[in-house]
């Protein structure tokens, strides 16, 4: 496998991981120091793209304003940063709020799904042969960890269901329909402008200066795990992955996501594995070394 395939993975897989320790800390945010969803959205997204603008811009200088020199591509830049980031955080901030990190991943882990059948009604682009099965491993493995070997339905709450399928939709968006601008313009300003401006109509419904709920270390802990590395640096990793690998290998890779949470629910809270656990571990693994294997032998 060359070298650009290998960081290409290398960095989704980190960007899964980090996402893990952010859904982990959204949780507690807002179970248990009542930090509303709205308000971590508003400043997750005005932080990080603030951040990300500016080391663009250190890294490119005016280079990064060619975007907006397209009427074409700001319109996609809009559409990538409303309904690909800032739809896919809120959505997903929604279902932790009903029913905590666990559904709300399996259900956003639905997404590399729908990105096949995209691919395939747009683009006439049926899966690999690896990519099929990773797929179908990927989702499988996240709804063992996800529900712990007991899959019961019934008991979701109706708003799960719609903020988690949302949530996933989100995700498809974000991953198919910013490659192009990506691969023209580069991560840092694409995702930097998509992050600022969706930020700053977020901020028109909730103000982040309107600071809510309980504050100490541990809130600042958690806002920096969501903001930073759960933005910040996770977003730029996982979609210059993205940007070359493709969206079907990174959308999987990036179920890494759950593993990571279990994790860091076992280090931190103190949680129990199960052998459902393991078995869903092994085949998100798994799907690692078939993407591996697959691109090496092409």
């Amino acid at each position: 496998m060359d070298r650009e395939k290998t960081i290409g993975i290398a960095l989704t897989l980190f960007g899964g991981i980090l996402w893990g320790l952010s859904g982990i800390s959204a949780q507690f945010l807002q179970q248990q120091r009542a930090i509303s969803p709205e308000w971590l959205l508003t400043v997750r997204l005005l932080v990080s793209g603030v951040v990300t603008v500016l080391a663009a811009f250190y890294q490119g200088r005016v280079h990064i304003f060619q975007i907006f020199k397209t009427p074409y591509h700001v319109i996609g830049l809009f559409v990538f940063g409303l309904f690909g980031m800032a739809l896919c955080q809120y959505a997903y901030f929604r279902s932790i709020y009903y029913a905590g990190a666990g559904i709300a991943t399996v259900l956003q882990y639905l997404a590399p799904a729908m990105i096949v059948v995209y691919m395939a009604v747009r683009y006439f682009k049926l899966p690999t042969w690896g990519e099929g099965i990773s797929v179908v491993l990927a989702m499988i493995g996240t709804a063992l960890i996800a529900f712990h070997g007991n899959f019961e339905f019934a008991g979701i709450d109706e708003r799960v269901l719609f903020w988690g399928l949302l949530s996933a939709v989100a995700v498809a968006i974000y991953s198919v329909q910013p490659v192009p601008l990506l691969r023209r313009y580069g991560t840092g300003p694409v995702v930097g402008f998509a992050m600022l401006f969706s930020g700053l109509v977020t901020a028109m419904i909730a103000s982040p200066f309107d600071v809510p709920g309980v504050w100490d270390m541990w809130t600042y802990v958690g806002v920096f795990n969501v903001v930073v590395l759960g933005t910040i640096v996770s977003f730029n990793a996982y979609l210059e992955g993205v940007r070359r690998i493709g969206a079907v290998k990174g959308s999987v890779l990036s179920s890494i996501e759950p593993i990571s949470a279990a994790l860091l629910s076992w280090l931190v809270l103190g949680s129990q594995f199960m052998t459902s656990d393991i078995i869903g571990f092994v085949l998100i693994l798994s799907t690692i070394f078939i993407l591996a294997r697959e691109k090496s032998s092409n």
